[in-house]
């Protein structure tokens, strides 16, 4: 009987889904309100927006660069029909 309350213990208790989002909706709320968020003033926000599309174009240009070489290669070594 002492095993069945230590499982019982362990186990978390199951919310309802809908409660477990309010729950987390709340949180969300309160973090986003509390004076410990930082928020990126708009020098920073440009800077980081820069260096995503940047690095967009990069990944954008290898996997181009990428599928045309395997492309010329494929069609060298399969014959056409």
């Amino acid at each position: 009987m002492a095993s069945t309350t230590a499982q019982q213990q362990a186990e978390p208790k199951k919310k309802a889904p809908r409660q477990g989002v309010q729950e987390y909706l709340k949180g969300v709320q309160h973090e986003l309100k509390s004076p410990q968020t930082h928020w990126p003033s708009r020098p920073e926000m440009i800077k980081m927006t820069q260096i995503v599309l940047l690095l967009i174009a990069v990944v954008a240009l290898y996997c181009g660069g990428l599928d045309s070489i395997l492309t010329q290669l494929a069609e060298r070594v399969l014959p056409h029909k």
